[in-house]
């Protein structure tokens, strides 16, 4: 399913003002302002004009930070906005492994109460965090009958491929995955990086164990992409709108990479930006455009992070964006 991307005229239809981040503080909101869609590296993009392209794009990608509200009151607004422009949607969500697709198939069918829906999709096991954070999103898509599809796979297999790599675990293992595309130089480098942070100190397999964790990280991007591409089959006229923690998502190094492997080039992706974040890394290539989030409440930092397994899950997010 081959695909031109249309991003850089989307880019240049949308830009109504220039940014300029020289003389910017570290401090986010210096360079995002609130409620302002930014193209990095460019200018202030018109939401309505960024918005109406992206409504027939194909593929478009929310980041998150899993635990801020902020973040998923914002996919929740952007949903609801390309929704008005292209019903005919479909929404991935990292949140579920694909054995659960079964209970999220009913619960938009409206067979499931909340309760037993989060039991039967293995909320607790799965994904570990408050729920409040994504029901009103999936209330969303229950409302409007939007087909939910599960993206991700039990950590098992991420645990198997960290402990022995890719070509040690056996097919009939590996959960439908196939071998992901190879990295771009500049994600290795970033992997590399956040291994070596969590590993200070090298053990007798420390290269071997730094390269299985790359690949760790390359089948869980490849699991994902795999998931929306055969979403983008499964409803060829719809926009497949994919919600993924933002460290699978950053320069396009991660599912975008393995998407464009696929044959599908043109998955635009933006970020929520918080006003904390480093204007220094809002440099061109990060994505399509971040958008300005809110300073969270209180009330909204209640939830606390979901336990790191040992299959490492969210070490390579860095900030809790994997």
């Amino acid at each position: 399913m081959k695909a031109i991307s249309i991003l850089p005229v989307l880019l240049a239809a949308a830009c109504i003002s220039a940014v300029s981040t020289d003389d910017a503080t570290s401090r986010g909101a210096a360079c995002v302002p609130e409620a302002t869609w930014i193209a990095p590296g460019g200018g202030r993009l018109a939401e309505h004009l960024l918005l109406d392209g992206l409504a027939h794009n194909g593929v478009v990608l929310l980041g998150e930070r899993h635990d801020r509200m902020a973040h998923h009151r914002w996919q929740l607004d952007t949903l609801s906005a390309l929704y008005a422009r292209q019903p005919n949607m479909a929404i991935g969500l990292e949140m579920f492994p694909r054995r659960v697709q079964p209970a999220l198939d009913a619960w938009v069918r409206g067979e499931l109460d909340e309760e037993t829906f989060l039991v039967r999709s293995d909320w607790a096991q799965v994904w570990r965090m408050d729920a409040a954070l994504y029901m009103d999103i999936f209330r969303f898509a229950r409302q409007h009958r939007i087909p939910l599809v599960a993206l991700n796979v039990d950590r098992e297999l991420i645990q198997a491929v960290r402990r022995s790599g890719f070509d040690a675990v056996p097919a009939h293992a590996r959960q439908g995955v196939g071998r992901p595309a190879a990295p771009s130089p500049a994600y290795t480098e970033w992997l590399q990086t956040i291994y070596r942070n969590h590993h200070p100190r090298p053990s007798d397999d420390h290269d071997q164990a730094g390269q299985r964790f790359i690949e760790a990280q390359l089948v869980w991007d490849r699991a994902m992409a795999e998931a929306i591409a055969a979403a983008r089959r499964a409803y060829p006229e719809a926009l497949v709108v994919g919600l993924i923690g933002s460290g699978h998502l950053r320069h396009g190094w991660g599912v975008p990479h393995q998407l464009a492997s696929l044959g599908l080039p043109q998955a635009a992706v933006l970020l929520p930006w918080d006003a904390d974040s480093a204007c220094g890394e809002l440099v061109a290539g990060l994505a399509m455009a971040v958008y300005g989030v809110p300073a969270e409440r209180n009330a909204d930092t209640r939830t606390e992070r979901r336990s790191i397994d040992t299959a490492g899950r969210a070490e390579a997010a860095g900030a809790n964006e994997r």
